[in-house]
């Protein structure tokens, strides 16, 4: 199954998780079970009571759910702790490419990675 596109939609976090959590027909319960923490704290996370949980909690919600798990970070104000990794690398030249890339050369270089190899 295709994966949800989170960018569509100007939903905070919790609002996104429980429009989503609730289109798939996915209990509370089942799905704090799931993720590994209480229904309690999903339900007020949900209500924007609060905050988002840990990346890996995030990751898990996204496999859930079935959403870009970047998407699904980035709509909680996080980046995943490997893309922190690969900028951390080098991080002047990461912030350049990023500051100076228009989305669709970064679009076009991506195919052409993908096609390549």
């Amino acid at each position: 199954m295709p994966k949800k596109d989170t960018k569509s939609n100007n939903l905070k976090f919790g609002e996104f998780v429980r429009k989503t959590r609730l289109e798939l027909n996915i209990g509370l319960r089942d799905f704090s079970r799931q993720v590994g923490v209480s229904a309690a704290y999903i339900s007020k996370m949900e209500m924007d009571e609060f905050s988002p949980p840990k990346e890996e909690n995030i990751k898990k919600m996204a496999k859930i759910l079935k959403v870009d798990e970047d998407k699904l970070l980035s709509m909680a104000d996080k980046i995943s702790s490997d893309i922190k990794e690969i900028i951390n690398d080098k991080p002047d030249l990461y912030a350049a490419f990023l500051r100076k890339a228009k989305p669709k050369d970064v679009e076009k270089y991506l195919k052409d990675l993908n096609k390549n190899g």
